[in-house]
This record gives C-alpha cells, sequence and structure tokens, in this order.
C-alpha cells in the first residue's frame, strides 16, 4: 500500500477528477463522503469551498490523496460491497492516522488500473475553522503505510521489486533506477567485497571510493554506470559506505594493499595496477579528477 499526497489550491477540478463517473474508463464509484452534499461534483466542491472559507488567508486548502494497493492483492478488494467496504475503512484509518479528523472528505474508487485504488479528497479547514497541519507529512505518510500494510496483512514489495511499471518513469528515473537495482542485486548476490567488485564489473558498472580532502580516509562510495553516477547513499541506505562494510566487511581488511588499489573501475586498464597509476603521483592527480565523464544537466 502506498499514499501520494498532494496539495491543491482549487476543489472543482480535483473533484470532478476523483468523482468522475461520466468517464466509462475509470468507472468512479463514490464509497464514502463526509460533511458535503453529494447530489452532484459541482454541490460537493461548493460544500468543500464554503467550509474553507472560514480561513481565507489559507491558499491551498485541498489535500488529494491517492491511496493504491499492490496487484497481488486484487483478490482482498473486489469489485463488490465487501470489497469497497475494507477499501474505505483502510481509508479512514489512514486519516485518523496522519491526524486528519473532524474534516469534510470524499472516497472514490477507480477501475481504469490492475492495480485497486482509490482517491481521497479532503478539506485543510477543519469543521471548527482550524487548519490541519501537514508538517512532516511524507515521514508519517511512510510509517502509516507500512503499519496499515502490516496490520491488514497486505503485500510488502521486495526491497528491490523490479514489478514497477518503467514505461512511467522519465528518462533520468529510469537511469536511476536500472543503476540502483543493479548494485543493489549484486550486493544481494556478494558475500564480500571481492564477490562485489566482480559482479559490477560484469555489470559495466564502475564504482568508486570517494576520499576526505586531503586525506586518505574514505568518507563515501559512488557508482557510475553509462555516463550516469550517483552517491551510494542517495541511490539507497543499502547502499551508503557504511552500510556495505556492516554487510561485506571491512574494505581495507580485505582488499587494500596501497592506498591507490581501492578504486577499482570496470574498464581497467593500465601496467602496474588495475586504475592504471604508475606512481603515487597520478594516484594524487586521479582523486582530484571525475571517474566519469560529465554528463548533461537534469531536470
Amino acid at each position: 500500500m502506498i499514499a501520494k499526497i498532494k496539495t491543491r489550491v482549487d476543489f472543482g477540478g480535483i473533484v470532478n477528477y476523483a468523482n468522475d463517473q461520466k468517464n466509462k474508463k475509470k468507472c468512479a464509484t463514490l464509497l464514502a463522503h463526509e460533511g458535503v452534499c453529494a447530489i452532484s461534483n459541482k454541490l460537493i466542491a461548493d460544500s468543500f469551498c464554503l467550509q474553507a472559507s472560514m480561513r481565507p488567508k489559507v491558499k491551498s486548502p485541498v489535500k488529494h490523496v491517492s491511496l493504491a494497493f499492490s496487484s497481488q492483492d486484487i483478490s482482498r478488494f473486489p469489485d463488490n460491497e465487501e470489497g469497497d467496504a475494507l477499501m474505505v475503512e483502510i481509508a479512514k484509518k489512514w486519516m485518523e492516522q496522519m491526524g486528519v479528523r473532524n474534516t469534510q472528505y470524499i472516497i472514490a474508487r477507480h477501475h481504469d488500473t490492475k492495480h485497486p485504488h482509490c482517491h481521497l479528497v479532503f478539506n485543510r479547514i477543519d469543521n471548527e475553522g482550524n487548519l490541519i497541519s501537514d508538517s512532516n507529512e511524507r515521514i508519517r505518510n511512510a510509517k502509516v503505510c507500512r503499519a496499515l500494510t502490516k496490520e491488514y496483512g497486505l503485500y510488502f514489495a521486495p526491497k528491490n521489486s523490479k514489478a514497477r511499471n518503467k514505461s512511467r518513469l522519465r528518462p533520468h528515473q529510469l537511469r536511476k533506477y536500472n543503476l540502483r537495482s543493479s548494485v543493489l542485486d549484486a550486493r544481494a548476490n556478494s558475500h564480500s567485497w571481492n564477490d562485489f567488485f566482480s559482479i559490477l564489473k560484469g555489470l559495466g558498472i564502475d564504482m568508486r571510493f570517494n576520499h576526505a580532502e586531503n586525506s586518505d580516509k574514505i568518507c563515501g562510495i559512488s557508482f557510475c554506470q553509462d555516463e550516469y553516477s550517483m552517491a551510494g547513499s542517495k541511490l539507497d541506505r543499502d547502499l551508503s559506505f557504511n552500510s556495505l562494510c556492516a554487510t561485506l566487511g571491512n574494505v581495507a581488511a580485505e582488499l587494500i594493499i596501497q592506498p591507490h588499489q581501492a578504486i577499482i573501475p570496470s574498464g581497467g586498464g593500465g601496467t602496474n595496477n588495475e586504475q592504471g597509476w604508475r606512481d603515487d603521483k597520478d594516484k594524487d592527480n586521479q582523486r582530484n579528477e571525475p571517474f566519469y565523464k560529465t554528463s548533461k544537466r537534469r531536470r
């Protein structure tokens, strides 16, 4: 289960989207509502706007939440009263645990994707005119989704799940996803740093230990594939240098005989060592140069 939260300005547009019963593809069904006149979408939006007018200085009173469940849980959410009731129950628990109380909302189910999902629209201005806080909502949302997934016995995707729809990723997102997946796979199949290096080399992935300025102390690790590079800690928490050391062991004890042998590329080359350095002077020059070609700025 995942929840994507967006803040909006206008109620009219998002209500029409969430409860678009005229669209045959969506086949939207209004499952539940509170504090609004549900005769039509216009009256629903008017109800939201009337309450939001109690706090005119709040420019974005609309919250839109998409609650999506794995396709593995289709049997838990059949297209009938039982499946709809479970979806509403989980949506209400999500609101309760996120601190969304005493306010207007609608819950509408869509049927335009393979995975069960519904849309929740609620008013940030509650019934007493107070503003519902969205402070740290991303962190709180992740915790609540994990807790509800566990509570209801829903499907937990593996850490390096490849079930994600790649066709919906933008180019830079796809490159990051592919690099992350490859490095996580290499980590999962490695029992030592030697194994890790060998697998990465076979996948055409370069790796570099990042050093503190004017020091041989390793402070991080980076990975590069097809001129796209990123720090391990930004790819995934499990790919930070400290995390990899906890899993694969002490890299210094296992591999580093001389300081410059800590950096091992997939391309290799040279005569005296894997990196092709001839002496310590070359090693120092290499440390201050990027190990990959600069790529175009990503948007």
